[in-house]
């Protein structure tokens, strides 16, 4: 097997192997259930997604300037992401401990442990795509994604259906503990996949010490030099704030329709399912119309699931939204970077990943954390907001020029 199939199957073993972890700790499904058996409060399962955003801020101008100082990257990740998950496993031990004896003092555990699991987050987009750009010819891109991803979330139906058999027949709280250990393995098992990837070519090394200071002072420079692609990210913003609803689809179910286990557990099914058909049909698509198009579809897809909810309330309207918003999710982690990628030479294609995830994650936080204010006085504005934000990210994403293209050729097809 030579360096470029093995990377290409260590990128697509890696897609499935995170995805299926995902579906055994699925922060908007498991986690959410969880903490609603906590007796958690409506800020505190917010917070908990707002983490994801927050920790990623804080940690992605460190990430930044370290990608940009490294020849070769794979090893580095994996060193990154096996502190990570190995932390992570002192909450997964405190579970039986704490859960049923002491329920506050596991919110604040697990609050704390998934505050310090999510810093590492930060190193994700920007390392991932520094490599994915490296090694995988842009032809091969889409369908690499594409494929890997259905490929993974077809597996995670089986992973959902496990879920569901440990939440019904494991008495609480062990329940928990066997599905978080599980996600955990199967995330140890993915640093593998970074460790073994075979970087032949040694990238450029930047220059500049990048401080603090310095990272956010370099932002409207790069807007300026790429209005382009400052157009998407204020998109990509837009249809991040759109996902945010999918927090709180299972904490509205439980709450307006007396949700148990077996909802959850078809919620991780519905997941698996909406990715199997997000990740075939926009991974093929995307090859073929382009990574603009997909995002607007997946955009649209995201506002339309949560105006669902709010014109047709009732728990399959839920299921529906559930599905639709992890199209929003599969669309743009599949193609987001791509466009980036697109519009940026690969030089500054680090600074702009991290610049793109610091707004959108910002943009994610407040959002979520607002969202929970809010949902204590009515669910249906939270998803109102939400499905506003998709439908607008599809208006921010469409290219402008090219569209002015469009109607000029239209009208000279027209005259003629």
């Amino acid at each position: 097997m030579n360096y470029h199939r093995r990377n290409r199957f260590l990128f697509f073993t890696d897609s499935v192997l995170f995805m299926n972890a995902m579906t055994f700790m699925s922060v908007n499904a498991v986690i959410t259930y969880f903490l609603a058996n906590l007796k958690a409060s409506t800020f505190e399962i917010g917070l908990v997604n707002a983490l994801v955003s927050i920790g990623s801020v804080v940690s992605q101008p460190l990430f930044a300037k370290l990608v940009m100082k490294l020849t070769h990257k794979g090893k580095v990740f994996a060193k990154i992401l096996f502190t990570q998950r190995i932390s992570f496993l002192l909450v997964v031990a405190a579970v039986p401990l704490l859960a049923e004896a002491h329920p506050r003092l596991m919110v604040v555990t697990f609050l704390i442990g998934w505050a310090v699991f999510n810093l590492f987050v930060g190193s994700y987009g920007i390392f991932y795509m520094s490599l994915f750009a490296k090694l995988v010819a842009p032809s091969e891109r889409g369908r690499l994604r594409g494929f890997s991803s259905g490929t993974g979330s077809v597996l995670a139906l089986g992973s959902a259906a496990v879920c569901g058999l440990i939440l019904n027949r494991v008495p609480y709280p062990y329940n928990y503990t066997v599905i978080f250990a599980i996600g955990v393995t199967l995330l140890l098992a993915d640093v593998l996949m970074f460790q073994l990837m075979q970087e032949q070519e040694a990238d450029e090394v930047a220059k500049a010490d990048l401080n603090y200071f310095q990272y956010f002072k370099t932002i409207p420079t790069m807007f300026r030099e790429y209005p382009g692609y400052k157009r998407i990210v204020m998109g990509f913003a837009l249809m991040v704030a759109a996902q945010s609803a999918l927090a709180y689809y299972t904490l509205y179910a439980v709450r307006t329709f007396q949700a148990g286990s077996s909802t959850i557990a078809l919620f991780t099914a519905i997941t698996g399912l909406a990715n199997i058909a997000g990740s075939v049909i926009f991974g093929m698509l995307s090859d073929r119309i382009g990574h603009r198009q997909v995002l607007m579809a997946a955009s649209a897809a995201g506002g339309l699931g949560s105006l669902l909810v709010v014109l047709f309330p009732g728990l399959w309207s839920v299921y529906a939204a559930f599905a639709l918003t992890n199209m929003c999710i599969i669309g743009y982690n599949l193609s987001s970077g791509i466009l980036i990628l697109e519009q940026i030479s690969r030089a500054r294609l680090p600074m702009a990943i991290s610049i793109n995830s610091m707004i959108s994650l910002c943009t994610s936080a407040i959002v979520m954390i607002g969202s929970s204010w809010l949902a204590d006085l009515s669910f249906q504005v939270v998803f109102l907001i939400t499905g506003l934000c998709g439908i607008l990210g599809v208006l921010m994403i469409r290219d402008r020029h090219t569209a002015a293209a469009a109607r000029q050729s239209s009208e000279l097809d027209s005259s003629t």
